[in-house]
């Protein structure tokens, strides 16, 4: 019979290798941590298997200073926000299971200690990297047009913008809400309706809140020191200041001023939210002077009124903004007044009252 061939006893002597490798890992692990942020780790992941001797210990680690208590309690919160982290996101930050464990206690203990630690410390990072990470912008993006320009944008969440004459406006998508910041001029919105997702238009001291509607913003403060919100479709909130707020359906509108004061809502013609997507331009009973200016946002109209009592004149209507001689040419048939040229521009003047028509005289017939 062939002699059988012997083999030495495991962990005859000493660790083995792997254990020696596990000691040198721990080591590693542990140069690059925090030394209380890492005890504060490591009692954490043990705090469910503490002998008498052990809990003793654990007591005095904590009365032995302020930092070691405040570093676990830390600890403690970061694990009670981590509960409430979708699993698909906490999946990004498991840590890698163990090979398997050696036999003998002590060395499986400092075995289970660098990855219990760690996992506790990435539990740390990753609790409130998710709270960061919530709060990134997904989209980010500035839209402008020039003076007489409009532009239509399509955003990734769905909604629409229309951008009107001289407008400035900055878009940020977020992912649990969107946030619009219009700095001036007006545009029309229609918003893609998100479970959890509102959609917020800030302006001056204004600040609009949907979740799906088509509406509109107008910002123009410098221009003549209002703010406007018009609703077309759904509803909105409009937030002023001092806590002012009114909710606002299909065919209300509400203005504000510079310090966010809100008017009455007040209820919107047919057809009189953002006319100027169609190209047209509405007014309803305005000073002419104020028409005129309105106007010349979209460009140069060459017409002048000098005379306060003329542009204190009132008119009404629905015009285009590409035919500009069409208006000039109606005004003398909705209000007393006459264009005349003057140099450069058509001057808008009072029109002379007619005198009064004498009665005719009859000639005696020859």
């Amino acid at each position: 019979m062939a002699a059988m061939t012997a083999h030495p006893p495991r962990h005859a002597f000493g660790p083995s290798a792997q254990e020696q490798a596990d000691v040198r890992e721990y080591a590693a692990f542990a140069a690059t941590q925090d030394p209380v942020a890492l005890a504060a780790a490591t009692w954490f992941s043990r705090r469910g298997n503490l002998d008498v001797q052990q809990q003793a210990d654990f007591a005095a680690w904590l009365a032995a200073d302020a930092q070691h208590a405040q570093a676990y309690a830390q600890l403690k919160d970061t694990h009670r926000n981590a509960r409430k982290i979708p699993a698909q996101v906490a999946a990004r930050w498991a840590v890698p299971q163990a090979a398997p464990l050696p036999r003998r206690p002590l060395l499986r203990s400092l075995r289970v200690l660098p990855y219990a630690a760690a996992a506790m410390l990435l539990l740390s990072v990753g609790a409130g990297g998710y709270q960061w990470w919530q709060q990134q912008a997904v989209f980010s993006q500035s839209y402008a047009t020039m003076r007489g320009q409009r532009l239509a944008i399509a955003l990734p969440d769905g909604s629409k913008v229309q951008l009107d004459t001289a407008t400035q406006l900055h878009v940020t998508l977020y992912r649990q809400r969107r946030e619009v910041r219009l700095a001036h001029g007006e545009a029309l919105f229609q918003v893609q309706a998100k479970q959890g997702q509102p959609f917020d238009v800030l302006s001056g001291p204004l600040t609009v809140t949907v979740v799906g509607t088509q509406f509109s913003v107008r910002n123009t403060l410098e221009h003549d020191g209002q703010l406007r919100v018009a609703v077309q479709h759904g509803q909105v909130r409009v937030a002023g200041a001092r806590q002012e707020q009114v909710a606002l359906t299909a065919g209300q509108g509400v203005t504000a001023d510079a310090s966010g004061h809100l008017s009455e809502v007040a209820s919107l013609a047919p057809g009189s939210v953002a006319p100027w997507r169609d190209g047209r331009i509405t007014f309803d009973n305005v000073p002419l002077g104020a028409a005129l200016a309105e106007f010349e946002r979209y460009g140069d109209t060459g017409l002048v009124a000098r005379d306060p009592a003329v542009a204190r004149l009132r008119i009404g209507g629905s015009f285009s903004l590409t035919q500009l001689d069409r208006f000039a040419a109606a005004l003398p048939q909705l209000l007393p007044v006459h264009v005349v040229r003057d140099g450069a521009v058509s001057e808008i003047r009072m029109a002379a009252k007619m005198p009064a028509q004498a009665p005719a005289i009859r000639l005696p017939e020859k």
